[in-house]
């Protein structure tokens, strides 16, 4: 068994969506001084590799926290898009996305996370593809980029009003392309929010 981390580092600092509140990470307690140690995070849920739920932009839909544990792991699978600036659907997807399955969209892009292009200059995902998908009836859909679309967001809610979670800001995704069996980990906060921070992991069975 061999653990592959597909999560960017939480720190102060860490490039934010445009518009996002900056991340504050400080240590309130020192060691020295008061014995122990702690630190206060204040953030809002989308920083970093961070996971949507339909809450993000359904009505009425619920929070992260009750929902199922078995919706955050599962088989995975990853396409390369390199180079692809509107992902479209290809009849090879037939194939390689099975029902039930979380998808990977690997384009490179997180070696410039961080970088002001990285949030306005990234691939979007055609409808086309966003009802393949769903029609597929995945589980969770991710990129090693911010969003599957641009304002005002109409992929979003075709994959979240068909409960497709996506999954966001992932990194180190060149390491699954030769891998063909593998299943993805990316459990939220237990948080009453719309989305959450998650350790997203790959495991190579």
């Amino acid at each position: 068994m061999r653990l592959i981390d597909l999560t960017h580092t939480i720190h102060c600092g860490i490039a934010v969506y445009p518009g996002d509140e900056q991340v504050q990470l400080e240590q309130v307690k020192n060691i020295r001084s008061d014995g122990y140690s702690n630190f206060r995070l204040s953030s809002e849920m989308h920083v970093g590799t961070h996971i949507d739920g339909p809450a993000h932009m359904i009505p009425g839909s619920a929070t992260i926290s009750p929902l199922p544990l078995e919706q955050f792991t599962g088989k995975g699978v990853v396409i390369d898009v390199r180079g692809e600036k509107q992902i479209e659907f290809k009849e090879s997807f037939r194939k390689e996305i099975q029902p039930e399955t979380i998808v990977l969209f690997y384009s490179g892009l997180d070696q410039s996370f961080g970088e002001p292009e990285y949030f306005t200059n990234h691939p979007v995902l055609s409808e086309e593809l966003a009802l393949f998908l769903a029609g597929q009836k995945i589980k969770i859909v991710g990129f090693d980029w911010p969003s599957p679309d641009q304002h005002p967001y109409p992929i979003h809610q075709i994959l979240l009003k068909n409960n497709i979670f996506i999954l966001e800001n992932l990194t180190n995704l060149d390491q699954l392309l030769k891998e063909s069996d593998f299943e993805i980990y990316a459990f939220p906060l237990k948080i009453e929010a719309d989305s959450s921070f998650v350790r997203a992991v790959a495991r190579i069975c």
